[in-house]
């Protein structure tokens, strides 16, 4: 185009003209080309051509002479500033803003070009405005247009910016017991805020931001914590006040003083029904005495891994069609109900062996305990002694399933769920073989699991054989992600290794998980084994083994609290097993929520432990090496019981004892064994 060719717009005028512009200049170079090829067409007719087209001028499509707007959007004069601060400039243009600047006190701090040019923007700076002194500045913002026109809008602002000061630490120091005897343990408990070091003196020296740390000082002493930061120190106090142990045959009680809460006296739920003709001649005498007389509230109620199978073979066995020997060999084995964990296949549980348990055991246990105003804690116990091809502890998904299928069935069929789980029973011996690691696995699954269904979980674990294991359990759950919140009870069995270490790791652990501690099985477990676990590893809860079984099957070795005589199916007798005798002095007397207290004794002979019963009433138990006489200071005035058992004598009651306030009781026991104390 010769015309175009001639006519050379300059880079910098292309800059500075609008789309529309550019257009309607390609009309007329168009109209001009016409023109000068075609003789027939003149200037004028140029003219009427493009004045359809342009509404400008020629001269206006070369020269932009409106001066673009600028305002602050969100600050006013004399606005405060702080810190980091975004200031908002909003610009706008007949044609298009092109860059935008930002000024303090006439100097350039930030700039921004608007891209493409655009006739109204908004441009956001940020601003850290501790960098300039606090006080009054002049703030600018300029703006051009694509012609190069400019404005200035300008406001004055005050910066007020406060040196960063480093608070103080925060520092809390507590302990559970301020009050014991010399060779008890009591516990410190700290928490910090703000602190880069944090120490205890005594000897302990740096610890954690927060934590707990056991101490059994020999003498009163005063514990100080101390925070530390850039800023300076703040100190805590606390003071452990050591008791002088008492002299001579004197027993001296500390209310003060409190230990662990009881939770229940508990049997697993064997009773020799399967295997005895005389069971419904001697179950409801034996189901009177396990409450009234020996003072259980708990049953261990066992469920099997097989429970999840789609066939019964319990059934099979009970109806004669399969031996017991097929029975057990097939007690464990699991198959699957479906492939998903989230779906529960009715058809692939079965709860013969459970419900027979809770209609012939349980229920009749719970109508005895609850016509005494207490209750029954049934607890189920899952036990997996059997390899299958499926396991559910290879997914802890579908062991979840499991627990909630049995909570559903359970609700469903009787009205109530168990108090708590057992999460599995002996998981490090050769026949279970679950790791730590999975034990915890399988408590986060399911605990995740009957929560969101509407249940309270609370498991009892790890329940290891080895006692010294149970610690290396706990640890791993602690470890193990939203798996602890949902253990009520770290429990133990005691075939082996239970030494006074492992025993006071185990209550170090109660008091730092803040769970209760549980010995759940050991056969032959006497009256000073239950003394040491409740005094050493501060037991809520302990088991010999089953409620009962017939003499059949063998002497009384401890594996039963009772022990049934079934030669006369049609009067069966019940006897009391030897180890029984004695446990009954702490079982009948020693009830669920009952609070153990400090108790010293200043004679090797006369061994005591303390209790507050819900009801307020105190009782307490002497495990003596000798006979002779004592007396208990401290108890509150009132009428006492005394009952004591000996080798040679059980269930003695000697006279009751009235004591005034700040009186001593003063009792004797002929031999060596059990007495105990208690409130009427």
């Amino acid at each position: 185009m010769i015309f175009f060719s001639r006519f050379k717009l300059t880079n910098s005028i292309n800059r500075f003209l609008s789309f529309r512009q550019i257009i309607i200049i390609f009309l007329i170079v168009v109209c001009a080309n016409s023109a000068f090829s075609s003789e027939s067409t003149d200037i004028f007719s140029i003219t009427r051509n493009v004045e359809n087209f342009a509404v400008l001028s020629p001269l206006s499509l070369f020269v932009d002479a409106a001066v673009p707007t600028v305002k602050f959007n969100g600050l006013h004069h004399y606005a405060r500033l702080s810190n980091q601060v975004s200031i908002a400039v909003e610009a706008t243009d007949d044609i298009g803003i092109s860059r935008v600047e930002l000024y303090l006190d006439q100097t350039l701090i930030a700039s921004n070009e608007v891209i493409p040019n655009a006739p109204r923007t908004t441009v956001n700076f940020n601003w850290n405005s501790t960098a300039k002194p606090n006080g009054k500045h002049s703030l600018q913002a300029k703006v051009f247009d694509a012609a190069g026109n400019t404005q200035t809008a300008t406001i004055l602002i005050v910066t007020h910016n406060s040196t960063l000061i480093t608070p103080l630490p925060t520092a809390a120091l507590t302990v559970t017991l301020p009050t014991i005897s010399s060779g008890q343990i009591s516990t410190l408990n700290w928490t910090t805020t703000d602190a880069a070091t944090v120490s205890i003196n005594q000897g302990i020296g740096t610890v954690t931001p927060s934590g707990s740390r056991a101490v059994s000082p020999t003498a009163t002493t005063i514990y100080t914590l101390t925070a530390t930061n850039a800023a300076g120190s703040t100190t805590r106090n606390v003071t452990v006040t050591v008791t002088t142990p008492p002299t001579g045959n004197t027993i001296v009680l500390f209310p003060a003083i409190i230990y662990q809460t009881m939770g229940g006296w508990e049997a697993t739920a064997e009773t020799g029904r399967l295997y005895s003709a005389a069971w419904n001649n001697y179950k409801n005498a034996l189901f009177d005495q396990s409450v009234n007389d020996l003072g259980i509230n708990r049953l261990r109620v066992e469920i099997t891994s097989g429970a999840e199978n789609p066939v019964d073979y319990y059934v099979q066995w009970r109806a004669g069609q399969i031996t017991e020997n097929e029975y057990n060999a097939k007690r464990y084995e699991i198959i699957n109900d479906n492939a998903d964990p989230n779906t529960i296949n009715p058809n692939g549980f079965k709860w013969t062996q459970l419900d027979g348990v809770i209609d012939e055991v349980v229920l009749p246990l719970r109508q005895r305990l609850q016509a005494r105003g207490e209750t029954l804690w049934v607890s189920i116990n899952y036990v997996d002694f059997g390899a299958s091809t499926f396991e559910h502890k290879n997914t802890p998904t579908e062991y979840a399933e499991f627990v909630l299928a049995a909570y559903q069935h359970i609700q469903t069929k009787y009205g109530f769920v168990p108090n708590s789980w057992e999460v599995v029973l002996e998981p490090d011996t050769s026949t279970a073989v679950w790791s730590a690691a999975q034990v915890a696995q399988a408590i986060k699954a399911a605990g995740d699991l009957l929560a969101a269904r509407g249940f309270t979980p609370n498991f009892v674990a790890p329940s290891t054989t080895n006692a010294a294991n149970a610690p290396v359990y706990i640890d791993q759950i602690a470890q193990t992600t939203g798996a602890m919140a949902y253990v009520g009870e770290f429990s133990y069995h005691r075939y082996c290794c239970a030494t006074t270490t492992v025993l006071q790791n185990i209550a170090t652990r109660t008091v730092q998980y803040d769970k209760r501690s549980a010995m759940l099985e050991w056969i032959g477990a006497d009256y000073n084994t239950l003394h040491e676990d409740l005094k050493l590893a501060r037991n809520s809860s302990w088991q010999q083994f089953t409620l009962a079984g017939p003499l059949i099957w063998g002497p009384d070795d401890g594996s039963r609290y009772f022990l049934i005589d079934d030669a006369n199916t049609t009067s069966p007798t019940i006897i009391t097993g030897s180890r029984t005798k004695f446990l009954q002095q702490y079982f009948r007397f020693i009830r669920n929520g009952a609070r153990r207290i400090e108790a010293t004794s200043g004679s090797a002979n006369f061994d005591p432990l303390a209790f507050i019963n819900p009801n307020g009433k105190y009782a307490v138990v002497v495990k003596a090496t000798a006979g002779g006489a004592f007396t208990i200071q401290n108890l509150p005035a009132g009428t006492y019981g005394i009952k004591y058992t000996t080798t040679a004598q059980y269930n003695i009651d000697l006279p009751d004892a009235a004591i005034t306030a700040g009186q001593t009781l003063t009792t004797n026991i002929p031999a060596a064994g059990v007495i105990t104390i208690y409130a009427r």
